[in-house]
């Protein structure tokens, strides 16, 4: 003969009260048999969620998989067109051709750009965050226009991650500091020097090239024979006067 269960004790150990009058009062047997329905239940349910849950991690890892060998694949293609562009700057540096080999190098840089966001998922996410506190990128032209143009110079004085975000950013506003200056103190400036900026040689002259390029165009004059300053001042895209 079995033990007869002590349906009080188990369901007091389960929080159930003797002494309750509200509706949807049991007694200790019901509470003990429904906490066990419902155990059942909760059970099966835990089962099918446990079930969905290895079926997205495989597929999860099949996806990964093949992201993966996708990756893999442009990032080989992009070895394959960086060699092919360092045979073509060789070739143009022995033909004393400047201009293509300043095109071949910045094209080479923004290959490996990308070959970075490919291997490494975290540029992705710095590229996204710098995007998002610097709005002007994409919404103001000028400005646009001037980060990627400096972009593969800032790769090939060394930054690397956040540092290449923040030399962007530094560039940008050095470059351009009356974007990002308060509108009132600009004007409050002007009024004390009598306005604007007076005296200002505005010629087209190694003189008057900004630092940053002068330490691209000496890198290039160093690196490739015969190029020469007059070259780099002749393909320089100048700041256009308002």
């Amino acid at each position: 003969m079995s033990e007869e269960r002590d349906y009080e004790k188990e369901a007091l150990a389960d929080g159930w009260n003797p002494n309750f009058e509200g509706d949807g009062k049991k007694d200790a047997k019901t509470f003990v048999e429904d906490g066990e329905k419902i155990s059942g239940m909760l059970k099966n349910k835990i089962g099918h969620l446990e079930e969905r849950i290895d079926s997205l991690t495989q597929t999860n890892a099949e996806f990964k998989e093949y992201t993966d060998k996708q990756r893999q694949k442009d990032v080989d293609e992009n070895k394959r067109l960086v060699a092919e562009l360092e045979s073509v700057k060789a070739q143009a540096i022995t033909d004393g051709d400047g201009a293509a080999a300043v095109k071949a190098d910045r094209d080479i840089q923004s290959l490996k750009v990308e070959d970075q966001q490919q291997v490494n998922p975290e540029i992705d996410r710095l590229a996204r965050e710098w995007g998002a506190a610097n709005e002007w990128y994409g919404t103001d032209q000028e400005l646009t226009e001037y980060a990627e143009f400096i972009y593969p110079r800032v790769i090939a004085d060394g930054y690397t991650g956040k540092a290449y975000y923040d030399e962007m950013t530094r560039r940008v506003k050095s470059q351009h500091p009356e974007k990002f200056e308060n509108p009132n103190r600009n004007k409050a400036g002007s009024v004390e020097s009598g306005g604007g900026k007076g005296g200002e040689s505005k010629d087209q002259t190694w003189a008057n090239l900004p630092k940053a390029d002068k330490v691209i165009a000496d890198r290039f004059i160093k690196d490739m024979p015969g190029f020469t300053k007059e070259q780099y001042l002749a393909e320089y895209e100048w700041e256009q006067e308002s």
